[in-house]
């Protein structure tokens, strides 16, 4: 009889003991590395929202915002914010590449590699070839668009929208901070 509250105390110990060690790391989380790159830095620093400029014709109504989240491994762009044309896409590190899929209103997800550097303030992107869920590159798509961020602060953003090969659109738009940033 006593050998068998002795194992039964040892037996409840060790799953204390357990409980202990499991719960241990529990609240403590661990930030994810810095990403060291400058593009992707580049995209960091345009956190907060963004309005067409005023004055400006504003074919594309709504905003855009700039949220780094994932622990600073990603960064979150809403576009048209507020409109039936939001969009989003989410700016990562894939190894070395700065990548991008584009969650578009057109309802395919193209996806795009930023250019190997920054060129007079402007950041390039360009599909990667592949189309998201559309069934072919061939399909409507966004399939690329440049970010500069001006002398002014004033960011010029240009897209191009492509269909069978042939540019369809290109838009530009002029956007400023906005003096309240979006609180989600």
């Amino acid at each position: 009889m006593r050998a068998k509250i002795g194992i039964i105390s040892i037996l409840g110990l060790a799953v204390l003991l357990g409980a202990a060690v499991a719960t241990a790391g529990e609240g403590e989380h661990h930030a994810a590395p810095a990403v060291d790159d400058a593009r992707f830095e580049f995209l960091e620093r345009l956190a907060g929202s963004w309005v067409q400029e005023a004055g400006a014709e504003a074919s594309h109504p709504g905003g855009f915002e700039f949220r780094v989240t994932a622990g600073g491994t990603a960064i979150e762009e809403r576009e048209f914010t507020g409109t039936p044309m939001e969009m989003v896409t989410i700016y990562h590190m894939q190894g070395r590449e700065l990548v991008a899929t584009h969650f578009c209103m057109l309802g395919n997800q193209p996806r795009l590699t930023a250019a190997p550097k920054i060129v007079d303030n402007t950041l390039k992107f360009t599909c990667s070839g592949t189309p998201g869920n559309a069934a072919s590159h061939d399909d409507h798509h966004v399939h690329g668009w440049s970010i500069r961020l001006d002398g002014q602060g004033r960011l010029l953003y240009t897209a191009e929208l492509v269909k069978e090969g042939q540019v369809t659109e290109s838009p530009s738009l002029v956007l400023t901070r906005a003096q309240q940033t979006a609180s989600r």
